[in-house]
């Protein structure tokens, strides 16, 4: 039977060949390209696992919404990410099914970059978006706290990954969402943070998505009547500072 301290050297070896396979950086909160943004949902800053070439992440605005989402959605999510490449600004989502997909394709349609926030890197989830994965990484970059799913409550990552689009971003446009969820997750986060909320007025006849598009203009997010409007009132916006 192996030791504690021999399970700790297993995976931190394990750890280190991971890395250096999948050519990823470690940037902890001393090195100069940390994200320092994350500071608005950290009291103590993780260590980041970085996959990419991008190491600014300046300008970004988060795209978000339900992996079941209406045909509507899916055209408004793909139109804003390539709306938001051609305003210079960086599509930030999580790679997830339905709108975080659309999003990023939409950015890299227009040959604009696109950071991916994951909750691990080991086991890409979803696996059918490794191509997109791998098209993001290019250009743009993926980011994450974990190397490995948490071995205690892993569906806790993913509100951590949620933490993170937020504070990354300018704003964040929830394209689609229910009442509940990781979309509404993340734009509680952002109201939390004073960071600007901005939902799209779109046509469904998915009454879970109506009440989600209610409950957050109760909470005080931005109205867009369409991708255009959407970018009007982003750039209205105070621009964030850097910490």
């Amino acid at each position: 039977m192996c030791s504690r301290d021999q399970i700790r050297l297993k995976v931190k070896v394990d750890e280190q060949n991971f890395i250096e396979q999948n050519g990823i950086y470690v940037i902890n909160p001393k090195d100069p390209k940390y994200p320092t943004l994350i500071h608005k949902v950290r009291k103590k800053l993780p260590t980041i696992y970085h996959m990419g070439g991008l190491l600014e992440y300046d300008d970004g605005i988060a795209v978000v919404g339900t992996r079941k989402c209406s045909e509507n959605g899916q055209l408004f999510a793909h139109n804003i990410g390539k709306l938001l490449s051609e305003n210079n600004y960086k599509v930030v989502s999580g790679l997830a099914t339905g709108i975080d997909t659309f999003a990023h394709s939409g950015c890299l349609e227009n040959n604009g970059l696109t950071i991916a926030i994951l909750a691990w890197f080991h086991e890409l989830s979803p696996k059918s978006n490794k191509e997109l994965f791998e098209k993001i990484i290019e250009t743009g970059c993926a980011l994450s706290e974990n190397l490995f799913p948490p071995a205690k409550e892993p569906k806790y990552a993913f509100l951590k990954r949620d933490d993170i689009i937020a504070a990354l971003s300018n704003a964040v446009v929830v394209v689609e969402t229910r009442s509940k969820g990781g979309a509404k997750y993340t734009a509680n986060v952002a109201r939390k943070k004073k960071i600007p909320v901005i939902v799209p007025k779109i046509s469904n006849n998915d009454t879970e998505l109506q009440e989600g598009f209610e409950v957050l203009i109760q909470e005080g997010a931005h109205i867009a009547k369409d991708e255009d409007n959407v970018i009007e009132i982003i750039k209205s916006l105070p621009r964030q500072k850097k910490l």
